[in-house]
């Protein structure tokens, strides 16, 4: 982690341009008249069409995609597997780009009636453990949605964002403040910022939520290596330190998207035996490795949630 202290509980929430605010206004009106007129599922068949024209016109995406894939599977996909995986990619990141523009105007039950949680007594045993509980999700899939579902459906979290976080996500986060009054109470924080709320939050039992799986120097944070798909990738390390320091639970899990704007957030048993796990550099190693172990067989059962393709 770094040494940024982010004083507030909440950190502050960078200021967004007037031409930025305009933008995703006049986006979020467009949506809303669709849903309006469409409905949710007629809204899902509309970005299915959108997604699927971007399809056919994003054909640098599709090569950093087939890239990926090849270093995934072996033997190798058909091309006409490449193209069902790709197709499937782009309607699916479309579907999911428009309800979350939107999802702060849809009723809470409604999206809740949507969502459905696999091994949620993974999650709950930790919990009513009381020492608090680190959810290592991923950024495969629409992983800024797994937030937003699990504090609907009651959980309190501290999320780590990236510092260079989108304008979109920070506008998103904005008006959700506005409409559900539990997200006031949802922490986003760097992930460079200073460690101490981190143990404070894990000794008062509350769950801190991260995607681990980076790709990318995010400067002054702590990372450790691990094998995925048969490349060293580096990998953030620091809050595994601090929840085996703090005997919190690590869990993993990670966001699904399905036909019809349905989600499923599924988790998995405890990565560690949290009173006897200690805090050095080869159990953390292990952790990791395990962790991205887990993605490789999530992104082989589920290909089109593949992201972070370079």
């Amino acid at each position: 982690m770094g040494e940024n202290d982010t004083g507030n509980n909440k950190a502050a929430s960078p200021s967004l341009s007037i031409f930025m605010r305009v933008k995703y206004m006049t986006i979020r009106g467009a949506i809303l008249c669709l849903r309006k007129l469409l409905g949710l599922d007629g809204l899902y068949r509309f970005g299915q069409i959108f997604g699927y024209c971007e399809y056919l016109l994003q054909y640098n995406r599709h090569r950093r995609i087939y890239r990926r894939l090849d270093q995934i599977y072996d033997p190798p996909l058909s091309k006409a597997e490449k193209r069902n995986i790709v197709r499937e990619f782009c309607v699916r990141v479309r579907c999911d780009k428009m309800i979350y523009t939107i999802i702060d105007r849809i009723g809470r039950q409604e999206i809740l009636n949507r969502l459905e949680i696999v091994g949620k007594e993974h999650l709950d045993r930790a919990v009513a453990r009381g020492k608090g509980t680190f959810f290592m999700f991923s950024h495969q899939g629409s992983h800024h949605l797994g937030g937003i579902l699990l504090t609907l459906a009651g959980y309190r979290l501290i999320a780590l964002r990236d510092p260079n976080e989108s304008p979109l996500r920070i506008y998103i986060q904005q008006q959700f403040e506005n409409t559900f009054p539990e997200f006031r109470d949802l922490r986003i924080t760097p992930t460079n910022s200073f460690v101490r709320p981190f143990f404070d939050a894990f000794r008062s039992n509350e769950i801190v939520a991260a995607a681990m799986d980076i790709r990318r120097d995010r400067g002054n944070v702590r990372t450790v290596p691990v094998k995925l798909f048969g490349n060293e990738e580096q990998f953030l390390s620091g809050m595994t330190h601090i929840a085996l320091r703090c005997q919190s639970v690590i869990v993993v899990g990670f966001v699904l998207s399905f036909p019809g704007y349905r989600y499923q957030v599924a988790f998995y048993p405890w990565l560690t035996d949290p009173e006897q796990a200690v805090d050095d550099d080869d159990t953390v190693r292990d952790i990791m490795q395990k962790y991205a172990n887990m993605i490789e067989e999530h992104i082989r059962k589920y290909p089109s949630h593949i992201s972070k393709t370079r």
